[in-house]
């Protein structure tokens, strides 16, 4: 059997991400290397990403909120004196 080529992928993400997702794969029995292979063989075989991709409703309460204050205008005070 042929050994299969392997090619290097690399992303940077959030430490703190990256931390939490380490522990809870750990916890799995699983490393980032077998997930990310995971997750391509999931695109691969779904011919699309195995999960759907939208916003929470959490998610899209705050951009609602956002676009609604955009242009408002906003006071910064220096220090409790200009309060």
């Amino acid at each position: 059997m042929a050994v299969k080529e392997k090619k290097r992928v690399q992303v940077k993400i959030d430490k703190d991400l990256a931390d939490d997702t380490e522990a809870i794969l750990n916890e799995l029995g699983l490393n980032p290397t077998t997930a990310i292979n995971m997750f391509y063989k999931r695109i691969v075989a779904n011919g699309a990403l195995p999960f759907n991709v939208s916003l929470s409703e959490e998610e899209r309460a705050n951009l609602r909120l956002l676009k609604a204050t955009e242009g408002t205008p906003v006071t910064e005070f220096k220090d409790a004196k200009e309060v």
